[in-house]
């Protein structure tokens, strides 16, 4: 029991160690992308406002304190950098990150907006979200620029409706330009080679015309004529491939605008940026009506979708029956039980101590090989206690200590009790089929599960990931001695993962395997189960969602 519960601290303190290093990639990765974007952003072209809306509308709630502690550390060097220049009360609260002001009311939108509906983008729900972070952000900034305390000669900075105005076009453009591009290349758009073919022969070549057209030589009112126009490819392209063309047209376009400026507030350039802002607002919104950009995700047909549907009901029809065996063999057991005991009653006199004994061993094994054979069908745990208690002491929990592993399961998320039974049963005999095949592979010294639920585009999932602690390399690559009995037990088939991606894709699911020094690991996503009076066209483009949770 000692080294039982050193293994499970030693386990925890693994498990903490592991989200704590995540944390740390989430702090650094943010915080140098926001300083790589806001080396090349300007008051009213800000583009790291893009990054702050794209993370806080993807990235899970736990890593958002780390999102915060990424964006500090870059603004915290900002103002210490220039605390002697502008005063320490600047340099402090230019510390403190726009995305913990801006954190509330996206909890808020993720919360009570539709951000995503049946596989597409909610393009007015996610303007909306842009929209108030380029408030938060323009505030914010408006508010460290009143506290700048210039040396002793130079004017301080007066706050006036331009420069309140230049911050929120800048982080509203800026997240326009990364925001609807990023989402639209992360929708699974079919026509992406189509997009990029007319975007480089199309859209390109206007830019770069209108970019010279643009260029000071040809006098302020060709550049201010050329700027402007350069919303037109954006419409072209809008035509073709709805929204998803008007955000990668958008960016271009954005860019190009960008690209003429040579003058710092150029107030000319604002006022170009200003129409390409609500040029590229008025067509992701025209885009996501269009015909073209409500059909852009392809949908599976009904006959593929009815396949899926009948093979998941054929799944769950076949695990009822094997509950049904599974009760039978445990009665047929009873009855058994109770007509060997009463023939040994009868025939007690008659028997030698010796003998007697003998077949209280027999019947003893015979009861334990019915059991045996019953829960490998379908486990007792599972059908009295529900499917967590099957996962944390069932046959998993058993099959790891034949094979002298230790185990542990963790179950987080929500929503898991609300998928569909077939859902369950594939996630147990899932969990089933990869445990045999780490255990194929090479012994182990120690199995991770972890289960996660989550609702995500109007449809729940559930993630398993099952982690594997490696031996001795002089170990790997041969199967523990009890592997037969392993499959035995767990009533598996041990067709390695050819049969679990397969049965993954039924449920709209994938498959991940990783491979490193000290540890295998296997992550599984697995869908809720489609019902028949579930709209064609939404379950089909729910059913290639990718890993992400």
């Amino acid at each position: 029991m000692a080294k039982a519960a050193k293994e499970m601290g030693n386990a925890g303190r693994r498990a903490v160690l592991y989200a704590g290093c995540r944390h740390i990639a989430v702090v650094a990765a943010y915080a140098a992308c926001y300083t790589l974007l806001r080396d090349v952003s300007v008051s009213h072209w800000n583009l790291a406002s893009g990054l702050r809306v794209l993370c806080l509308l993807l990235v899970p709630y736990r890593y958002w304190p780390a999102l915060v502690v990424g964006e500090a550390i870059p603004l915290a060097w900002l103002g210490w950098s220039n605390h002697e220049r502008f005063g320490l009360l600047w340099a402090t609260v230019v510390t403190v990150p726009p995305i913990l002001f801006s954190a509330p009311v996206f909890a808020w939108c993720r919360r009570y907006m539709t951000l995503f509906r049946a596989g597409q983008v909610n393009v007015a729900a996610l303007l909306s979200c842009i929209l108030a972070a380029a408030t938060v952000s323009a505030l914010a900034n408006t508010g460290s620029l009143a506290l700048v305390q210039m040396p002793p000669g130079e004017e301080v900075p007066a706050i006036t409706t331009h420069i309140v105005l230049t911050y929120f076009l800048g982080s509203y453009l800026g997240a326009l330009t990364l925001a609807p591009a990023f989402l639209a290349w992360r929708s699974g758009f079919a026509h992406w080679r189509a997009l990029v073919r007319d975007g480089l022969a199309g859209v390109l070549p206007a830019l770069i015309a209108l970019m010279w057209l643009a260029s000071a030589k040809h006098g302020d009112e060709v550049v201010q004529i050329s700027r402007m126009a350069m919303f037109l490819p954006v419409a072209w392209l809008t035509s073709r491939y709805g929204w998803q063309g008007a955000a990668i047209g958008g960016a271009l376009a954005s860019v190009a605008v960008q690209l003429t400026v040579t003058a710092v507030r150029d107030p000319a350039a604002i006022q170009a940026q200003a129409l390409i802002a609500f040029a590229m607002s008025s067509l992701l919104l025209l885009g996501a009506r269009l015909p073209f950009g409500v059909k852009a995700k392809p949908a599976i047909d009904t006959d593929a979708l009815r396949g899926f549907q009948l093979a998941q009901q054929g799944l769950y029809q076949e695990e009822q029956r094997l509950r049904h065996v599974a009760e039978s063999l445990e009665q047929l057991g009873q009855s058994v039980r109770d007509g060997q005991r009463r023939m040994v009653e009868r025939l007690r006199p008659m028997l030698p101590a010796s003998m007697e004994h003998g077949y209280a061993r027999h019947l003893e094994l015979t009861q334990m090989e019915l059991q045996r054979l019953a829960n490998a069908l379908h486990p007792r745990a599972w059908r009295e206690r529900g499917l967590e208690a099957t996962f944390m002491d069932g046959p998993l929990a058993q099959a790891s200590s034949l094979a002298g592993a230790d185990y542990v399961c963790d179950v987080t998320g929500s929503g898991l009790d609300q998928l569909a039974p077939d859902v369950h049963m594939m996630l147990y005999r899932q969990a089933c089929e990869l445990l045999v095949y780490l255990l194929a592979r090479e012994p182990m010294r120690h199995i991770h599960v972890q289960i996660r639920g989550g609702y995500t585009h109007g449809r729940r999932w559930v993630v398993l990931r099952l982690t594997g602690t490696r031996a001795q390399s002089e170990q790997r690559g041969r199967s523990v001695p009890e592997w037969r009995q392993l499959v035995a037990l767990l009533g598996t088939n041990g067709q390695g993962m050819a049969t679990v991606r397969e049965r993954a894709l039924i449920y709209g699911g994938v498959v991940h395997e990783r491979e490193s020094h000290h540890h295998l690991r296997v992550a599984l996503l697995l869908h809720d189960a489609l019902r028949f009076e579930s709209r064609p066209a939404e379950a089909g483009a729910l059913l290639g969602h990718p890993l992400s949770a």
